[in-house]
């Protein structure tokens, strides 16, 4: 009978360990076989929990490794930020902790065992159950979105890894397949499962979540059409989904209502009081131990040790005299402008490790940013500034009118310029420059991004070594 082995699933690609010894060498937490294991609604919500869980230590430090050091958002803070300095100077080797995707796999692999046992789990209520299984899929769906926009082509598991195989070398699946036949049908499954009036928890996939995580995806396929219809289906429940008018509840949203948020024990109550969070990464040390803290306040304030200082292209973006978000955003101190859009004041050093501010995954404003984005790919020029306009009004700015734009790309790229202002320490612009094929322009100049090949992350030596079936991406296979 087969065990349930949570093997902290680096074996699911080879993805760390040194030798198929030191996989074999690995202790399963439970010992219990499968039919015994997945047996009640309590180990079935501990098995979804747990994907959140390697997901908050996927994205710990992995959130501005890959979504935000890569782009003109900052510059490198503190030289003994020395792995921070190689990523934003675009000195990629695959030795860095961040070209591993061994995290994200585990995410993936606890995704894989809740798809595949959670319809057996005997609940007493059938609508609980599927709710736990449409965040799964949810999960699964937002772990690949990851993969494939950091690596490209990644193996791909829809099947638990439970024991050791020499299946679990695989070779690269093709991005498009995967964005297509796994991350959206993934996120339609969400959809049809997720319980919408039970769930209403921000810090877990609710359907909103599974909406976000659609419309994304679409906007990566170019499919517009789509991802305008998807982020309209958020509009439908404003007790639950809208943006904040005032510029002071925009800043205490980050600021308070992301701080020191309790445990996730009742899923049916929103915590929240804002509207405008989606999805958001969750840290409690009491919860998970001492790397239950987030990096925000250590990375990026204090002169001696902060990672990365706000850049002078974003600085410059900004009309410092007009936008309301320029004074939360950042300040000029110990010479270099700080993000301090999640902190209220000057931060003690002492804070550093017990800061438990958790990380927007998706959040209402980044929807219809990109919906306008959407419409502007449609023609729908005024249509696309009439959804921008709420968002510059909160910041105490006009909106200029489709005629002041003499193309479509100029209207996208002043979206894009209002996503970046809007969305700065979300872990979005990187993204967003690949995604629009803008990398190569906006980055070459600054740390010389330019060349085919290079908006990719390379893939961890250790990844290599192990699997055999792998290969490079090629602009590390030449240039090392």
């Amino acid at each position: 009978m087969k065990k349930i082995k949570y093997i902290l699933a680096a074996v699911l690609l080879a993805s760390g360990f040194s030798s198929c010894e030191s996989f074999l060498d690995e202790q399963p937490v439970s010992e219990l076989p499968a039919d015994q294991m997945w047996t009640s609604s309590r180990e079935a919500k501990a098995g979804v929990s747990q994907i959140y869980g390697f997901f908050r230590s996927a994205m710990r430090e992995n959130y501005f490794y890959w979504g935000e050091f890569r782009s003109d958002d900052f510059l490198s803070g503190a030289s003994t930020a020395a792995d921070q300095q190689r990523v934003i100077d675009n000195q990629l080797t695959t030795d860095l902790n961040c070209t591993k995707w061994t995290a994200i796999y585990k995410v993936i692999n606890q995704a894989n065992l809740c798809i595949k046992y959670l319809p057996g789990v005997d609940m007493p209520s059938v609508s609980d159950r599927n709710d736990l299984l449409g965040q799964a899929y949810g999960m699964r769906a937002l772990a690949y979105l990851y993969a494939v926009r950091v690596w490209g082509d990644v193996p791909l598991f829809t099947e638990p890894n439970e024991e050791y195989s020499p299946d679990i070398y695989r070779e690269r699946t093709d991005m498009d397949y995967i964005l297509r036949e796994v991350v959206l049908e993934d996120a339609k499954k969400a959809e049809s499962l997720i319980d919408r009036t039970k769930n209403k928890e921000r810090k877990r996939i609710s359907v909103y979540g599974a909406w976000a995580i659609m419309a994304d995806t679409y906007m990566w396929l170019k499919e517009y059409s789509l991802a305008d219809q998807t982020i309209e289906k958020m509009k439908n429940d404003a007790s639950f989904m809208a943006l904040e008018t005032d510029i002071s509840t925009w800043k205490k949203m980050f600021a308070e209502e992301l701080n020191n948020k309790a445990s996730d024990n009742t899923p049916e109550n929103d915590e929240y009081s804002t509207k405008e969070f989606i999805f958001v990464v969750h840290f409690n040390m009491d919860e998970v131990g001492a790397n239950g803290y987030s990096y925000m306040y250590q990375w990026f304030t204090g002169s001696g040790n902060r990672a990365a200082v706000m850049s002078p292209t974003l600085l410059a973006k900004y009309d410092q005299e007009k936008d309301l978000r320029f004074p939360l955003v950042t300040k000029n101190y110990q010479s270099g402008w700080e993000m301090r859009k999640y902190i209220s004041g000057d931060i003690s050093s002492t804070l550093n490790k017990t800061c438990e501010v958790g990380y927007p995954i998706y959040r209402y404003s980044d929807m219809i940013l990109l919906q306008a984005e959407a419409q502007a790919r449609q023609s729908k020029w005024e249509e696309a500034l009439d959804l921008v306009k709420p968002i510059r009004t909160r910041a105490g700015l006009e909106t200029p009118s489709a005629a002041d734009f003499a193309d479509e790309e100029e209207l996208v790229d002043f979206i894009l310029d209002e996503r970046q202002r809007e969305l700065v320490g979300e872990g979005r612009r990187w993204f967003d420059l690949v995604r629009t094929g803008r990398w190569k322009s906006v980055m070459g100049p600054i740390n010389g991004c330019q060349e085919d090949g290079n908006e990719l992350f390379p893939i961890h030596f250790s990844h290599l070594d192990q699997n055999k079936k792998l290969v490079q991406n090629s602009y590390y296979a030449t240039n090392k």
